[in-house]
């Protein structure tokens, strides 16, 4: 989401910022983008907080000054898949307004449009949050005197992890299945380094809970079922080339039994999410942050 009010500059990007609901998370890039250099998170009871918050971690860690890209917790805004309206390309975003009247309740005066493009489909993305939410954001990145480049979205900044200029890795289809906190597991597709397609699977947010003596259960089956419903919606519907990896990045303590447990399901790989900046003692819930420091204008 960008934000049409903010300067648009051709800065390398540097921090990452994720916002969920009770809690912030940051992540800082070295000089030449090359390795992490800070991860921090701070808990608050209420995004209400997020000023005193990040003001505070910005302090702590000397980050003054840094570009920035904030990321979204997907329990802080709507994502709909919509027909793309019959409007020259640099007139959709000016319609959003009107043609959300019919999707969703709240108020037009209370939110705030953006969208991206569903690629090969004549479909847009629309994404909506609170007004009062993005001007929270603006101040608390005020009062932290950083520079705020962007606005995205939990989708968007994880599915960065997989840009790449490899032409054999760039053009492949993967798939990413992951976990923030105790929501609902998200599953999106990537190719040729853009979400072709997102949603989030209901019903599988204990996933991370399960020890490995209970893996062997019909809740693994169903699992595997939506996977494989998401995989062959990619091949018929997206024309893309089949999924390459299925990607997990589960805040589990058994993801490695639940991993080999999973791939009997498939023929597809299923592995552990990897990035030259992720290592072992990472925790998968700085992912979109990590995604955020990724950005590229």
């Amino acid at each position: 989401m960008r934000i049409p009010w903010l300067k648009n500059r051709n800065i390398p990007t540097k921090l990452g910022i994720f916002i969920a609901k009770q809690r912030v998370d940051i992540c800082a890039l070295s000089a030449g983008n090359d390795t992490i250099s800070i991860l921090d998170s701070s808990a608050f009871g209420d995004v209400s907080e997020l000023v005193k918050t990040l003001n505070s971690m910005i302090s702590k860690h000397n980050l003054q000054a840094s570009t920035c890209h904030v990321v979204l917790s997907n329990q802080l805004y709507q994502l709909l898949q919509i027909d793309k309206p019959s409007v020259p390309d640099d007139e959709i975003a000016s319609t959003l307004p009107f043609i959300a009247k019919e999707f969703i309740s709240e108020s037009i005066d209370t939110v705030v449009f953006d969208y991206f493009s569903v690629p090969n489909q004549n479909k847009i993305n629309l994404v909506y949050c609170a007004k009062s939410l993005v001007e929270l954001i603006v101040t608390a990145i005020q009062q932290a005197k950083l520079e705020l480049l962007t606005i995205g979205i939990e989708e968007l900044a994880t599915a960065n992890l997989f840009n790449t200029s490899a032409d054999a890795n760039r053009k492949s289809t993967q798939m990413l299945i992951a976990q923030q906190d105790y929501q609902e597991v998200n599953l999106t597709i990537i190719h040729d380094n853009q979400v072709y397609f997102s949603r989030r699977l209901r019903g599988f947010s204990r996933l991370r809970d399960l020890k490995e003596h209970e893996l062997d259960t019909s809740l693994l089956d169903n699992f595997s079922l939506e996977i494989q419903r998401s995989a062959d919606f990619a091949v018929s519907q997206l024309k893309l080339p089949e999924v390459k990896e299925i990607n997990l990045a589960l805040p589990s303590t058994s993801l490695e039994p639940l991993i080999a447990r999973l791939q009997l399901n498939f023929t597809i790989p299923v592995i552990s999410l990897k990035h030259a900046y992720i290592s072992e003692h990472i925790d998968t819930g700085f992912l979109p942050a990590i995604g955020g420091a990724l950005e590229k204008l």
